[in-house]
């Protein structure tokens, strides 16, 4: 007699729920046999394998239709042209997942500093940036830049995008950046990439922040002006390392809880190293 398993044996075997299990087969996906005696569902072998190829379908993002088409038609030229489309969703999935990974790298080796209040000063390189759109009102803001031009930014652009300040010399802003880095533009915005997320090719022609190595310290926001202090910490720094710093100086805006939260604001000052 063949082994038979109950619908609550075959969802702790397989990890599928028993609503799951009678969702599919509502969908003719799955066809277990009907105990005559109590009316009970009974699942065989063959059933198993109907529910591994569902959990198989879904773990690729198959919807239910395209499942169902390609369980019921045996066209293994469909499948074979959804797994091509599949393969490139998941191609550009990784690269967003790889610059999302730098992103919360970043976050967490800015965020940590910022918050006990250590303020070392780091040498690091700031990367060659697109400007996505700019703002020379000296009254803007992260969250007036970002308001102002939500129209015309990307999800991928606003969450691995970034708000860089310049100042002029006596430390007063001079403009207010959206910026994105061009290594991320070159490895994760690709034609295939924006094609395959309905998104528009894009030229980036608002001009470029070209990178640079720099002394950076992460400090507390303090208004539109920068804070002399920290600017004379950068300075004593590189005099006793003897560094020649040029005048030039960006602040990449910190956010570390929400746009609207103001009082959770940090900037990480970069002031270039002459060459």
């Amino acid at each position: 007699m063949k082994k038979t398993y109950s619908i609550s044996e075959i969802s702790k075997l397989l990890n599928v729920t028993v609503d799951t299990l009678r969702f599919y087969e509502k969908k003719d996906m799955i066809h277990p046999k009907i105990n005559p005696n109590n009316k009970y569902r009974m699942y065989d072998m063959y059933n198993v394998l109907e529910i591994l190829d569902i959990i198989f379908y879904r773990n690729l993002d198959i919807s239910v239709s395209d499942m169902y088409s390609i369980m019921h038609e045996n066209d293994e030229k469909k499948a074979l042209e959804l797994f091509e489309k599949k393969r490139i969703n998941c191609r550009n999935r990784i690269k967003y997942e790889q610059q999302l990974l730098k992103k919360l790298d970043y976050l967490c080796s800015t965020m940590g500093p910022a918050i006990s209040g250590d303020m070392s000063i780091q040498n690091k390189h700031f990367e060659t940036s697109y400007i996505l759109f700019e703002d020379t009102d000296l009254d803007s803001s992260a969250q007036k830049l970002v308001l102002k031009n939500i129209p015309s930014i990307s999800n991928e652009e606003f969450v691995l995008g970034a708000v860089i300040k310049e100042y002029n010399s006596d430390l007063t802003e001079k403009a207010t950046y959206y910026t994105i880095e061009k290594q991320i533009v070159e490895e994760l915005l690709t034609e295939e990439y924006l094609e395959n997320n309905n998104m528009d090719l894009k030229t980036y022609e608002n001009g470029i922040i070209e990178g640079f190595d720099a002394l950076s310290i992460v400090v507390p926001s303090e208004g539109n002006k920068l804070n002399k202090k920290y600017i004379d910490l950068i300075k004593k720094y590189a005099e006793e390392n003897n560094i020649i710093l040029e005048n030039y100086i960006i602040t990449h805006e910190i956010n570390t809880t929400a746009y609207a939260d103001r009082h959770h604001e940090y900037k990480e000052i970069y002031i270039k190293i002459k060459n």
